[in-house]
């Protein structure tokens, strides 16, 4: 791969730093020449932001930018406050709570149920007026989202907060009301059924706590389902004259529902069997450290880069309609219309996915797909784009980096800088997504940088297999241009042998091969770098010249894989690239909520109102939080 960029320069003088005895003359004198090249790069990029640093106008604006979205979208409170997860949020919620609140309050004498216009019916009516609202913002296909391009999932936080509000004012109406009717001895059918509402809507509350989420899905979205019905019928025989509120959000529930069928027919091309006989093929790769990449084909189908869908297999589920939802790690080509998942295997659906697997029945469990959702954000219009990524987290963001590279080979994207920091425990969990590596790594515009920076969290145990340190680039090159004399033995001549029949453009999958003959030891250690949190433990990587083959990566995408230990320093790489931007700038970032904090926090000490009135370049921040 070529390239014209300082960092590309950088790139390849930091990897053959790793290993000096790489270095060939020829090659000592294009790190000359590329630092050469750097330093003229380097005063181009002074020249430009002195000249930001003139303007007045556009440093401030810049400025109030950085400092809003510091304020506002990257600083979070903790999850043990039970708050909304940003200042914009909370202020939202609490704007709400407070219109909300007015309205319980408005034109009331009394509290207790004496009078007409009193606190204990006023709350009872607005309880009732949220049902509507409440549905309408958990549907997945509401109206908001296809106006405002703000997902379901952005929305969610809404949704908590008026099903919050709506919880607290009806135990204020119950127990305003309980009073007068205990000392009646009251127990006509429509108390009753008010009870059994309430009942349901506090199991709905204590049910959908994070944890009870995270460790069991399946039960959340079922007692869910239950609750939400128990709730809505008792409701609705409560009070009768309000039906005109329980309606609506009857209606919302259903609409949604019926939707949600329809994409699932359309998708799955349940009208036309024929098609969906040909176009229906989904295949489950078990990877290691418990990962299944799923693939599924569907003609009808449709997604961008950044969406996700909803995977449903009823002949191995307890409901029919249970389905889950995962991100898509890839994007469509003009070739092939293949949906790729990386799911980690859990308790549950994905426990019985890895059943079915083991049990070699996946032939007869069928996947469909419903979706997408989400909203595609576009990173095409910036110039330097970072994507940071913690374990199966990459999946949103390769979707990303295949998107820009095949829309910059069209000629319709800004990217300059195309950056992927991916966090992972072993090495060879590149595995993962060596093939859409591979893909990216294809015919790769001259004009762009890419950087793949992969960071090994976690050191690799003594029996863990690593590629024969004689088995080198340079060895797989010469057979790729004809050279047959293969020196290594065992799985090494076979490897030789893929790698000069099938070109460097060949994913070699050599899962399940005898390993005879592959070094045990240490590939090579890499030293920590200023990018790089040093840690205790060693941890040793494979040489970039052993990737070829043994982790399924042909030879251009190991020229642009960088491999580093411990955990990234997110604060200097992001400044880094802010520094040699020429444009706008977009992190985003998707993973551990531990990364996504550590993100938002280097985003927020780099891009300062200062630091953006002295010219540093604007930055935009985006964060994937499936299922929160």
């Amino acid at each position: 791969m070529s390239t014209t960029s300082q960092r590309g320069n950088y790139r390849a003088v930091n990897s053959t730093a790793i290993n000096p005895d790489d270095y060939e003359d020829g090659e000592r004198d294009d790190a000359n020449h590329d630092n050469h090249t750097r330093g003229e790069d380097s005063i181009r990029r002074e020249e430009t932001q002195c000249r930001g640093q003139g303007s007045w106008l556009g440093g401030n604006t810049r400025a109030i930018e950085a400092g809003w979205r510091n304020v506002m979208y990257l600083r979070s409170f903790p999850t043990w406050l039970y708050m909304p997860e940003t200042v914009a949020d909370c202020l939202w919620t609490v704007l709400y709570c407070l219109v909300y609140g007015y309205f319980c309050l408005r034109n009331t004498e009394t509290w207790f149920p004496e009078g007409r216009n009193n606190v204990a019916n006023q709350m009872g009516v607005m309880s009732f007026s949220q049902l509507p609202i409440i549905l309408l913002l958990v549907s997945k296909n509401n109206p908001i989202s296809s106006l405002t391009g703000i997902t379901y999932q952005k929305l969610n936080y809404l949704h908590r907060a008026s099903s919050r509000a709506c919880l607290l004012t009806s135990w204020i109406h119950a127990l305003l009301w309980t009073p007068r009717v205990w000392e009646a001895g009251d127990t006509r059918p429509y108390l009753l059924w008010g009870i059994a509402a309430l009942t349901g809507f506090t199991m709905l509350w204590l049910t959908s706590f994070r944890i009870v989420r995270r460790v069991a899905y399946e039960f959340f979205i079922v007692s869910h389902i239950l609750f939400s019905v128990m709730y809505l019928v008792g409701a609705f025989y409560h009070w009768t004259r309000l039906h005109y509120w329980v309606w609506p959000a009857m209606v919302i529930w259903a609409l949604d529902r019926i939707i949600r069928g329809a994409r699932v027919v359309w998708a799955n091309n349940f009208l036309n069997p024929k098609k969906r006989n040909t176009s229906g093929a989904s295949t489950i790769e078990l990877l290691n450290h418990n990962v299944m990449r799923v693939t599924i084909r569907r003609d009808g189908f449709k997604w961008k880069a950044g969406q996700h869908a909803f995977i449903a297999a009823p002949s191995i589920t307890s409901s029919p309609h249970e389905s889950h939802p995962f991100s898509i790690a890839n994007v469509p080509t003009e070739t092939s219309n293949e949906a790729i998942f990386l799911i980690r295997v859990h308790s549950g659906f994905t426990k019985r996915l890895l059943q079915a697997l083991d049990s070699g029945l996946t032939d007869s469990v069928p996947l469909y797909l419903e979706g997408s959702y989400g909203y595609p954000h576009s990173l095409d219009s910036y110039s330097t784009v970072v994507l940071v990524a913690g374990g199966t987290g990459v999946t949103f963001t390769s979707s990303h980096l295949l998107q820009i590279l095949a829309n910059a080979r069209k000629g319709i994207s800004a990217v300059r800088h195309l950056h992927l920091v991916w966090h992972i425990r072993h090495a060879e969990d590149i595995e993962w997504i060596a093939p859409l590596l591979n893909q990216a790594a294809e015919d790769i515009p001259p004009h762009m940088d890419v950087v793949v920076d992969v960071y090994v969290t976690k050191s690799r145990s003594a029996n863990e297999p690593w590629p024969d340190e004689h088995l080198s680039y340079e060895h797989a090159h010469e057979h790729e241009h004809g050279h047959q004399h293969a020196h290594a033995r065992g799985l090494g001549d076979r490897l030789l042998a893929e790698v000069a029949s099938g070109g460097a453009r060949r994913i070699l999958q050599l899962r399940g091969a005898d390993e005879a003959g592959w070094d045990e030891g240490c590939g090579t250690c890499v030293p920590s770098t200023p990018m790089t949190e040093s840690r205790d433990e060693a941890i040793f990587l494979p040489k970039q010249n052993v990737m070829v083959g043994r982790y399924g990566l042909t030879l251009e995408a190991s020229e642009i894989v960088r491999w580093n230990r411990g955990r990234a320093k997110l604060d200097e790489i992001i400044a880094e690239d802010a520094r040699e931007a020429e444009g706008p700038m977009n992190v985003s970032v998707c993973g551990p909520v531990q990364l996504l904090h550590a993100t938002k926090k280097a985003v927020r000490e780099i891009s300062t109102m200062k630091s953006s009135r002295e010219g540093l370049t604007s930055i935009d921040f985006f964060e994937e939080t499936l299922g929160a």
